[in-house]
């Protein structure tokens, strides 16, 4: 079984189920159990960055974990500052004592104004390491 309880999550790659539109990720989880967690973090793009809480749910607990995410979210970057939520499904895979792979969906939902609603849907693709 990979569950196991942590903390400390960083995330390296393109995309981010917790911090959203980052390269690197940090989160600390503040309660968790074996199917759930609720989280707060940040994340980064170098022009943008991501400052978030969030709530993980997991829906598959086998040899790979599938899991839905939903963040509220506070991005700052060039063009100015913005608030979203971030909706992500993925799939997770143990490949080594700590290391993660992890590969799945993620849309973020700017909240700009009533009239209109932006989404930006893409894949994601990272490693995350946990402690």
């Amino acid at each position: 079984q990979n569950y196991q309880q942590t903390k400390n999550y960083i995330s390296i790659g393109f995309l981010d189920h917790k911090t959203g539109n980052s390269a690197i990720g940090y989160t600390r989880s503040f309660l968790q159990n074996k199917n759930n967690e609720l989280f707060v973090g940040f994340g980064t793009m170098i022009a943008i960055n991501t400052f978030v809480i969030g709530y993980k749910k997991y829906w598959l607990r086998s040899f790979i974990d599938g899991y839905s995410a939903i963040t509220l979210q506070k991005i700052y970057g060039m063009g100015g500052e913005l608030n979203a939520v971030g909706l992500s499904f993925g799939f997770e895979k143990k490949i080594w004592k700590l290391l993660f792979i992890n590969i799945g969906i993620n849309s973020t939902i700017e909240l700009s104004t009533l009239k209109s609603v932006d989404f930006l849907t893409l894949p994601s693709l990272g490693l995350s390491l946990r402690y």
